[in-house]
């Protein structure tokens, strides 16, 4: 399987997981973004507001503060 079509199915797969009681208050669910191929990831603990209004991982508070640190 290609590391694309992985993704794919990781994201079908959180997008109908009930295995945790954040699924009681999720939204949209965030089950990452990149390029396939990279040799590192970022882990958050678990979605904020704005991850869950928006889908997409590290967009509010954690977000700014991690972006900062790298100026």
């Amino acid at each position: 399987m290609k590391a694309e079509e992985e993704l794919g199915r990781v994201a079908q797969e959180v997008s109908v997981c009930t295995k945790c009681a954040l699924h009681y208050s999720r939204k949209l669910a965030v089950p990452g973004e990149g390029p396939p191929g990279q040799k590192s990831m970022f882990i958050g603990e678990g979605p904020g507001f704005h991850e869950n209004e928006q889908g997409r991982p590290f967009v509010g508070a954690a977000g700014k503060y991690w972006k900062s640190s790298w100026r």
